[in-house]
């Protein structure tokens, strides 16, 4: 039985902006579980430049939205266009041509105006070339200060479908009749990114469990040797090995449990760096809306937390090039709107910086 299709997903980026920084420095990580053989190929709009404007585009929306309503929980839809591993994969001229393609299927489709240059520069897209092939494509939910609201539904992703057999076809002589699926009924797909941080986390979990299951193990066994060595034995000779195997066992559990602690410890800085990279975003959201209410008392304060937090962020132990270039360019991105540029008379950065 061939193909229906390619195989064509779809689904919201959950979690905000936090999720899509995530999501989208899964695609363009080679270091990934899922990646072990894999080449990311990117071309279109960096994923730097990707996540400023979808983020500064959705904090504008929600603050300009007279109307009402919930505010903006997704921030982009990812598609993914998979071909079967038994295909000769696609050149990167063949993928930019099938990219260009589908761009302009999701433009009319969602009937967006305007040109389609700018709508594929709000896009990000990259490609992992491996055994089955993929495209991945997010799209912003926030385009031209609208909310695409068919963004997720059933009749883009069927056009999409289309478009992606029809492309192949047209640029890489590929046809999906001519392919049979290796499994079926193997069930919904799973979302190989977010299993790849779970199974990072159980992985720690279970090598922190084992090592203070095999080190209570060590102490036990060397508790009963001393007692054996005891009541067999009193020399001098022998209850110094046992009571020398005891402190072995006693500094192997001191040391699992110092793994545990450190494991413990990166958790909890990673939700410290979390909380305050959430607040630096709730006070710069403020400190706009101030200027742009008037409200000098609310510019103040939240330009007196944008700092705070810049700061604070400075100072913590996971501050990263990658966040310092993602706060450093929201800051400059607020001053261009509001014509202010005094966050960055008060802050400056504290890594190396390289420009694009």
């Amino acid at each position: 039985m061939s193909l229906k299709n390619f195989v064509v997903t779809t689904q919201r980026v959950k979690s905000k902006s936090d999720g899509l920084i995530q999501y989208v420095n899964y695609l363009d990580n080679e270091k990934a579980p899922s990646h072990k053989n894999t080449k990311i190929i990117n071309f279109g709009s960096a994923s730097d430049d990707f996540l400023k404007n979808t983020i500064i585009n959705t904090v504008n929306f929600d603050n300009n939205n007279k109307k009402g309503g919930r505010k903006v929980e997704s921030l982009a839809q990812s598609f993914n266009f998979i071909l079967p591993p038994k295909v000769e994969n696609p050149t990167v001229n063949q993928w930019k041509l099938i990219f260009k393609d589908l761009v302009l299927k999701a433009k009319n489709t969602l009937e967006i105006e305007g040109k389609t240059a700018d709508f594929a520069k709000s896009c990000y897209v990259n490609i992992h070339d491996q055994k089955n092939p993929h495209l991945n494509l997010l799209i912003p939910r926030i385009y031209d200060d609208k909310r695409l609201h068919a963004l997720d539904q059933k009749n883009l992703l069927i056009q999409l479908k289309k478009e992606f057999n029809r492309s192949v076809l047209q640029h890489c002589n590929i046809d999906f009749k001519a392919y049979k699926p290796d499994q079926q009924n193997v069930g919904k797909r799973r979302k190989k990114w977010q299993l790849d941080q779970d199974q990072a986390r159980k992985a720690k979990d279970l090598l922190v469990e084992e090592r203070l299951e095999l080190a209570e193990e060590r102490l036990e066994l060397a508790t009963e040797t001393l007692a054996a060595a005891q009541l067999i034995d009193r020399s001098e000779q022998v209850q110094e090995r046992a009571e020398t195997a005891q402190i072995k066992a006693q500094e192997a559990t001191a040391q699992a449990r110092q793994a545990e602690a450190a494991a413990d410890r990166k958790i909890s800085l990673m939700d410290e760096m979390k909380n305050i990279f959430n607040n630096f975003k709730s006070s710069i959201n403020d400190w706009i809306k101030g200027i742009k209410s008037k409200d000098e008392i609310l510019e103040g304060i939240a330009l007196n937390d944008v700092v705070t937090s810049v700061k604070t962020a400075q100072k913590h132990e996971s501050y990263d090039d990658a966040l310092e270039t993602l706060m450093f360019n929201t800051i400059e991105m607020a001053e261009e709107e509001t014509k202010k540029p005094v966050i960055s008379k008060q802050v400056s950065r504290t890594r190396k910086y390289k420009p694009y």
